[in-house]
């Protein structure tokens, strides 16, 4: 495939002429099944996504947004390359990470907790496919690979009420491995900011635990409704015919309304 079809969705973004660079970038992935972009290619495409996803405004359709972009990215057969892997990590975070925000400002939509559940195990499958490939492309303590790492355990935090026990394990286990080889090296390039990195992880992590469990506490008390404010001033003005309370007991009196004794 010739990058020119690419280079005309760029151009029709300058001109501000979004909807013509989407449409043929839809063109383009659904015309080349088994073309294998390169980075110029993928940039090409994240520059005509995000300025898709700059100019919406309603929620729905920036979650449609972010999905095709990260779809977009994910094609098969894909690039494995650092400046591939690299590039295409921060982008799909960024897409995750919009989709999250967006889903949290509707919590009682009726389907919210199965839409959380599976974007969650998008995002699984998303860097499971990164770290693999961030293993066989950088050594343990190399900041690119510490990134995805990064960007994976940000994830873990903002899906805290979905994340399991299983991601966060891999997570640590990759975290544990960098930080045991970098203790025993004494001078290494970037080594100050290889550390920072982990250090963010090993936050990420423990924080993504807390709230997963403060999330299981929550989803497992029973806490009874407390009535309206609108209920409690209906029952409070008939309590002759409505009690929220059992009655108190009456002393039974005479005739004459004394206290019988």
């Amino acid at each position: 495939m010739s990058g020119d079809i690419l280079q005309e969705a760029f151009n029709a973004t300058v001109s501000r002429d979004y909807e013509k660079a989407v449409t043929v970038i839809r063109e383009v992935l659904s015309s080349t099944t088994n073309h294998s972009f390169n980075v110029e290619q993928l940039e090409l495409i994240d520059h005509v996504y995000s300025c898709i996803l700059n100019t919406s405004h309603y929620d729905e359709s920036l979650i449609d947004v972010c999905w095709e972009w990260i779809d977009a990215i994910e094609r098969s057969p894909r690039t494995v390359d650092i400046r591939a892997v690299s590039s295409s990590q921060l982008s799909i975070y960024y897409a995750y990470h919009t989709i999250c925000r967006v889903q949290e400002r509707m919590p009682r939509k009726p389907t919210y907790q199965q839409l959380r559940q599976e974007t969650w195990t998008r995002v699984t499958h998303s860097f499971s496919y990164l770290w693999a490939a961030a293993t066989q492309l950088w050594k343990p303590h190399e900041l690119d690979r510490l990134d995805i790492l990064c960007s994976w355990s940000y994830l873990c935090l903002q899906f805290s009420d979905v994340v399991t026990d299983e991601v966060l394990g891999v997570v640590e286990s990759a975290k544990d491995t960098s930080k045991e080889l970098l203790s025993n090296v004494i001078v290494i390039e970037n080594g100050h900011q290889a550390n920072q990195r982990l250090l963010t992880v090993e936050r990420n992590i423990r924080d993504s635990r807390a709230l997963a469990e403060k999330w299981r506490r929550s989803n497992t008390d029973v806490h009874p409704p407390r009535p309206s404010s609108e209920t409690q001033l209906r029952v409070e003005s008939s309590s002759s015919t409505i009690s929220i309370s059992p009655p108190m007991p009456k002393k039974w009196c005479g005739s004459e309304g004394r206290e019988r004794s």
